[in-house]
């Protein structure tokens, strides 16, 4: 592909750039000392028989929080590099970058630094002479390119496939991972039964579950955050089918591979100084593993995914659609909150967002309310899920105000509420097409009140 910057564009860049020449510092040379002191123990012992390719040194500093403050490399005349204003402006530069049409969404941050970086060391060590703009379209150019990445997600399963917006999810199949794990020869794998084992639990892992499917035009550092952002977006809406939501006691595992929330326990059992046994455990939290054929078969999710894929691909079309969207992107982080106080803020704030006008009016009395008349069919109905928010809120305010823990017996009414939110959205997203704004459905709602 071509990439090609307005002229006016591309020189001001370049004016950039060239400033950016002049900020270059020579620092003192680093010597690095061998760790000592500890006696840690070694997994594997790399030799250059081990090393495939060129070996490329990235020096940098970082600070506190593992941000990078500058950047360095060696010439003949000892250190160079950036630091302070002159690092900042390095960053600016391809901040600035990234924001353009021709960029935007295309190429990261990181690869504009690096490539700015790898531009200045060779011009000022006289090693290129072209304009920095004419260096990085071409870069660009090379770089980006339409990707499919396949995101798998922590056992959960499908008998058929199906999207949310732009996400497809899609199931790993034998005939796929035959074709990738027999790349390697049987008499190599034979040779090393460990790193067998580890390519049969890998294949245990992925075969024959679900895979957020994204594809992608944009340079492979920008392609992969892109897609695990819109894979971890998606599979957030999909956990909205689960029964997890109803409950403060258990914890969705449903989470893109390598993030899922499982715990375990080791316990080393040491008599007179000597071990003698070691013991690891998993923290049962909740169910492994989720089937979505059957959590689509229960009376309640009826017709609930075939919803969350509407509003996923039409979740731009109205204020309300916008708003429901994000508000069930918060309410899906208490499915895989592991403390029951973690899983009452996420559910608050994600009622509270869409079914209160703003902070100034009464919480419960209007959160009550709201949510009676968009459930409750009679009257009864309508005060036991007044009761509820009542209940629910007393708990809440001990709890956050006078840390009070939730007791065992308290944590029915915290699952009534939790069940009365999720229906609610259900119930908005069902109807929210005679409703454009939020606004439009609390006019709604307090006609029912009155009539």
């Amino acid at each position: 592909m071509t990439i090609e910057f307005h002229e006016q564009a591309a020189e001001r860049f370049n004016t950039l750039a060239r400033k950016l020449l002049t900020k270059a510092r020579q620092f003192p040379t680093i010597q690095f000392q061998p760790v000592t002191g500890n006696s840690l123990c070694a997994v594997a012992n790399l030799t250059e028989a081990d090393i495939i390719g060129s070996v490329k040194l990235k020096q940098r500093s970082v600070n506190g929080l593992g941000e990078e403050t500058g950047r360095y490399w060696d010439t003949n005349n000892g250190r160079v590099g950036y630091e302070d204003d002159g690092y900042a402006a390095v960053k600016d530069l391809a901040r600035r970058l990234a924001q353009t049409k021709l960029l935007q969404n295309r190429v990261s941050e990181e690869f504009l630094i690096d490539e700015l970086f790898t531009w200045l060391n060779e011009t000022l060590e006289s090693k290129r002479q072209d304009e920095f703009m004419e260096f990085i379209s071409s870069k660009a150019a090379k770089q980006i390119r339409v990707h499919e990445f396949w995101i798998p997600v922590y056992r959960t399963y499908s008998s058929c496939e199906f999207a949310i917006g732009d996400v497809q999810f899609k199931t790993f199949s034998p005939a796929m991972l035959d074709r990738w794990y027999s790349r390697i020869p049987d008499e190599e794998r034979k040779r090393a039964p460990a790193a067998d084992m580890a390519l049969i639990r890998q294949r245990s892992l992925l075969q024959g579950s679900l895979a957020a499917v994204i594809v992608i035009e944009a340079e492979p550092q920008k392609a992969v955050a892109a897609a695990h952002i819109a894979a971890s977006e998606a599979i957030a809406i999909l956990r909205f089918l689960s029964e997890v939501n109803w409950t403060c006691r258990i914890t969705s595992h449903c989470l893109p591979v390598g993030k899922e929330i499982t715990q375990t326990a080791m316990d080393i059992l040491v008599e007179n100084g000597e071990i003698r046994k070691i013991s690891k455990s998993v923290i049962d939290q909740g169910p492994s593993g989720w089937n979505i054929d059957a959590a689509r078969a229960t009376p309640l999710t009826t017709g609930v995914l075939e919803m969350l894929q509407q509003l996923a691909s039409e979740r731009s079309t109205t204020e309300l659609r916008t708003d429901l969207y994000g508000a069930l992107q918060l309410h899906a982080r208490a499915s895989i909150a592991t403390e029951v106080v973690h899983k009452l803020v996420f559910v608050i704030a994600a009622a509270e967002s869409i079914f209160l006008r703003n902070s100034n009016e009464p919480i419960q009395k209007n959160l009550g309310e709201r949510l009676a008349f968009l459930l409750g069919q009679s009257v009864e109905e309508r005060k036991s899920v007044i009761k509820n928010v009542d209940d629910f809120y007393a708990l809440r305010s001990a709890l956050i105000h006078h840390g009070k823990e939730i007791e065992d017996d308290q944590k029915d009414i915290v699952d009534e509420f939790f069940v009365n939110v999720w229906l609610s959205f259900v119930a908005l997203m069902r109807n929210g097409d005679q409703w454009k704004t939020r606004n439009d459905m609390f006019v709604a709602l307090e006609e029912r009140k009155l009539a």
